[in-house]
C-alpha cells in the first residue's frame, strides 16, 4: 500500500489537523443535540421550581413534612427532580463548563478574544432586554402588597417598585443579586468562567490522564466553598468539572459503545440523580442550614456530571433528549430562563398567591409562549451579533499582533 505525497502533507499540515473534527461529525451533532435537549429539561425544571415556591406559602405546612403528606412526596422522595431548581443549575454549569471548551479542543487556531466577545453578546445583552421586560411588567402590572403573603419569597425577592439607580446597578450583574430579574444571578458566573476558560482547559489537559483524582479534588473545593459560603470556590469548580467532562469526552464515547459500559451507564443515571437532590432526601437525617447540609449541596455536582455524562454517551436517556419536545425546549432554553420569573410574579401578583394553581395553569404556558418569543425577537438576532463579535474580535487581534511583530 502506498501513500501519496500530498496526502501524507495534509496529515502533518498543522492547517488540516486544526480542520478535523475531534469526533465523527455525526456521532458530534447527536451529542450536541442531547445536550441541547437536557438544557431544556433543566430550564423546565427552573419554571416548576419557581411554582412551587409561589405555592409554598398557601400550601406548605410549617416544619418537616409529614411522611406520606403531599409536601413530603415533593420535598423528600425522587419526585423531587421536578423542581429542583438550584439543581438544575448546577447541570447548566456543568453543560456550560463542556459545550464552550469544545470548539477549543477542535481547533488549534481558536481565538480566545473571539470567543470572549462571543460571549458578551450571547449573555450581556439578552440579559439587559430581559431586565427590560421584567421592568415593563413591574410597571404595567401594580404591586398591590395584599395579593401576596407577607414574608414570603414572591414578597422579598420580588420588587414592588423600581428606581433608575437600582436598574443601572442591576444592568451591570455583577451583584450579588439582580431582583428585576433575580435569576440573572448565575450569568456572573457565566462571565468569569468565560475569563478563566484558557486556564481551566490547560489544567484540564495536563491532568486528564488523571481524571478521577482531579474530578475528586474539584469537587472537594466545591464542597469547601459551600461550607465555608465562599461562592467562587462553590460554582467555579463546577465548570471545572464540565471541562474535565469535554476533555474526556472522546475517551467516554468510545467507552460507552461496550455493553458493560451500557449497563453502567443504566444505573449511573438514576444514582446520579438522587446525588443530584441528596439534600434534599437526606434533609431528616441532615438538617438544611447545618455543616454536613451545605457538605451534601456542595456534593450535588458530582450528580450533575454524572447526568450530563449519560447526556452524552449512547445510551436511551439521549434519544430521549433529542426528541422533539426536549429539543424545544432546549433551542429557547436560554431565553425561558430569562423571562420565566417575570411572568410567573406578574401572574401571581395579578390573581394573588392564594391562587397558585390558577396562576400556574396561566402562567407557566405563558411563560414559555413568552420565552420562545424572546427567543425569535431577542436572542436569535444576537446570535449573528456574537458571530460578527467573534470573527471581529478575532481579527483585530490578529492584526495588531501582526503590527507589534512588524514595527
Amino acid at each position: 500500500m502506498t501513500v501519496s505525497v500530498e496526502s501524507a502533507a495534509a496529515t502533518r499540515d498543522p492547517a488540516s489537523v486544526a480542520a478535523k473534527p475531534m469526533f465523527v461529525r455525526r456521532r458530534n451533532r447527536e451529542r450536541l443535540h442531547a445536550l441541547d435537549g437536557l438544557r431544556g429539561v433543566a430550564a423546565f425544571i427552573v419554571v416548576l421550581h419557581h411554582l412551587l415556591l409561589l405555592a409554598q406559602p398557601v400550601s406548605q405546612p410549617s416544619g418537616e413534612p409529614a411522611v406520606l403528606s403531599v409536601w413530603w412526596w415533593l420535598e423528600r422522595t425522587p419526585l423531587k427532580l421536578l423542581t429542583a431548581g438550584y439543581e438544575a443549575v448546577i447541570v447548566f454549569f456543568v453543560l456550560s463548563g463542556a459545550v464552550v471548551v469544545l470548539p477549543a479542543l477542535r481547533r488549534i487556531d481558536f481565538s480566545w478574544p473571539g470567543l470572549v466577545a462571543s460571549r458578551v453578546v450571547r449573555l450581556l445583552l439578552p440579559a439587559w432586554a430581559a431586565i427590560v421586560f421584567a421592568t415593563v411588567l413591574l410597571l404595567v402590572v401594580p404591586r398591590v402588597p395584599q395579593q401576596v403573603t407577607g414574608g414570603t419569597w414572591l414578597s422579598r425577592q420580588v420588587p414592588t417598585d423600581w428606581k433608575w439607580p437600582d436598574l443601572l446597578v442591576q444592568l451591570s450583574l455583577m451583584g450579588p443579586t439582580v431582583p428585576y430579574d433575580n435569576v440573572l444571578w448565575t450569568l456572573k458566573w457565566e462571565f468569569l468562567f468565560s475569563l478563566l476558560l484558557p486556564g481551566f482547559l490547560v489544567v484540564a489537559v495536563l491532568l486528564h490522564r488523571w481524571w478521577v483524582a482531579t474530578g475528586l479534588l474539584a469537587l472537594g473545593l466545591g464542597v469547601v466553598g459551600c461550607v465555608g459560603g465562599i461562592q467562587p470556590l462553590q460554582y467555579l469548580p463546577v465548570f471545572f468539572l464540565g471541562t474535565l467532562v469535554a476533555v474526556r469526552l472522546r475517551a467516554i464515547e468510545q467507552w460507552s459503545e461496550s455493553r458493560r459500559a451500557r449497563r453502567l451507564l443504566a444505573v449511573l443515571l438514576p444514582v446520579s440523580a438522587l446525588v443530584l437532590i441528596c439534600s434534599f432526601l437526606l434533609a431528616p437525617v441532615v438538617p438544611v442550614g447545618t455543616v454536613g447540609g451545605h457538605a451534601l449541596i456542595g456534593m450535588e455536582a458530582l450528580g450533575g456530571v454524572g447526568v450530563v455524562v449519560v447526556a452524552g454517551a449512547n445510551t436511551g436517556f439521549r434519544r430521549f433528549l433529542e426528541r422533539r419536545v426536549p429539543q424545544f425546549l432546549g433551542r429557547i432554553s436560554f431565553s425561558l430562563y430569562l423571562v420565566h420569573l417575570p411572568v410567573l410574579a406578574t401572574v401571581t401578583w395579578l390573581l394573588g398567591d392564594w391562587n397558585w394553581p390558577v396562576a400556574g395553569l396561566i402562567g407557566v404556558p405563558l411563560a414559555v409562549l413568552a420565552g420562545w418569543g424572546f427567543f425569535r425577537l431577542v436572542e436569535k438576532p444576537l446570535h449573528r451579533v456574537a458571530r460578527a463579535a467573534k470573527r471581529g474580535s478575532a481579527k483585530a487581534v490578529e492584526r495588531y499582533v501582526r503590527s507589534e511583530r512588524t514595527a
